[in-house]
């Protein structure tokens, strides 16, 4: 079984690393298997390794109360 490719966001009002913690939690309450690493300076967040679908982890970024779209 060939790995999940990189699932890529773009998060306009993350700009803290409470931001950050926030949006891995969300990420790690449904899929905590998934790896995830979030970038401030570029508002990207990339989840990895997880088996969730993109849809699933933009509503739990959004749920967390951030504007989300995945790219």
């Amino acid at each position: 079984m060939a790995a999940a490719a990189p699932l890529s966001f773009f998060v306009q009002d993350m700009d803290c690393a409470g931001c950050v913690a926030s949006i891995t939690n969300a990420v790690k309450r449904i899929d905590a298997h998934a790896s995830v690493a979030a970038d401030i300076e570029t508002k990207h967040v990339v989840v990895v390794g997880g088996t969730v679908n993109a849809h699933a982890i933009a509503v739990a970024i959004e749920d967390a109360g951030y504007t989300v779209k995945a790219i």
